[in-house]
C-alpha cells in the first residue's frame, strides 16, 4: 500500500483543516476531538462541522476521529503518543496541524510533536487571516536519565527515600540535591510530599 502522509488535527470548525488540505496533501486525517464539555449548541454545530469535512472529502481523504479529554494535558499527550506510534509502526509520515480547537488541547498535541519529534515530520499552524501556513519549530524535551527515572519510581508510588537511593544506586546526598532540582525545575511539587507536577507527567511519557 506504501507511506502514507497523516496529519493529525485539533478541530472545532473544520475551516483549517480544509486549508491545510491542498498544502500539506494528506492521505489520511486524524482528527483530535475534545470530550465536548460544552453547551449543546456547541456540540451540535462541531457535530455539523465535523459531518460537513467527511462529506466534502468522502472517498478522497480517510477520515479518523478520536475524543480525548479537554483539559488534561498529559493525559491528552499519551493518547497522541500512542497515535503517533501506531501510525509510525504502518510506515506512515506524520504531520501535526494544531490551528483548531481549545488551547490546553492544541498545546497538548504540539508538545507531543516534541517528544516523538524523531517520528513527526512537521508542526503546523495556518493563519486566519491570510491561510498561510506556518511551520512550527520542534522543540526538544529533555532531562537527565537520572533525573527521568527518579520521577518514574515516584509516579509508581515510590516515596521512600532509602528506596529511591537503592534503585537509582546513589547516595543520600545526590538524591536529595536531585530533588531539590526537580522542584526547582518545577517537575516536582515543592511541598513536603513527593508528587509530579504535570510537567513531571510529561516528562515520563
Amino acid at each position: 500500500m506504501g507511506e502514507k502522509r497523516v496529519v493529525i488535527s485539533t478541530f472545532y470548525e473544520g475551516f483549517a483543516i480544509k486549508h491545510i488540505i491542498p498544502k500539506l496533501s494528506p492521505d489520511k486525517i486524524i482528527i483530535v476531538m475534545d470530550d465536548l464539555k460544552s453547551s449543546e449548541e456547541k456540540k451540535e454545530k462541531m457535530k455539523e462541522n465535523l459531518n460537513s469535512l467527511k462529506d466534502f472529502f468522502k472517498g478522497a481523504i480517510e477520515i479518523e476521529t478520536f475524543r480525548i479529554s479537554s483539559y488534561d494535558i498529559p493525559k491528552i499527550m499519551m493518547e497522541i503518543n500512542n497515535k503517533i506510534d501506531e501510525e509510525s509502526k504502518k510506515g506512515n509520515k506524520i504531520l501535526i496541524h494544531i490551528t483548531e480547537g481549545r488551547k490546553t488541547t492544541s498545546l497538548a498535541v504540539l508538545f507531543s510533536a516534541y517528544v516523538k519529534k524523531d517520528l513527526v515530520e512537521g508542526a503546523y499552524y495556518i493563519t486566519e487571516e491570510d491561510k498561510e501556513l506556518i511551520r512550527l519549530p520542534l522543540l526538544r524535551f529533555d532531562i537527565g536519565e537520572t533525573k527521568k527515572k527518579m520521577l518514574n519510581l515516584i509516579n509508581k508510588g515510590v516515596k521512600d527515600i532509602h528506596k529511591i537511593m537503592k534503585e537509582l544506586n546513589i547516595k543520600q546526598s545526590a538524591l536529595y540535591q536531585y530533588l531539590q532540582e526537580l522542584k526547582q525545575e518545577d517537575y516536582l511539587e515543592k511541598d513536603k510530599e513527593l508528587k509530579l507536577t504535570d510537567l513531571g507527567r510529561i516528562m515520563i511519557l
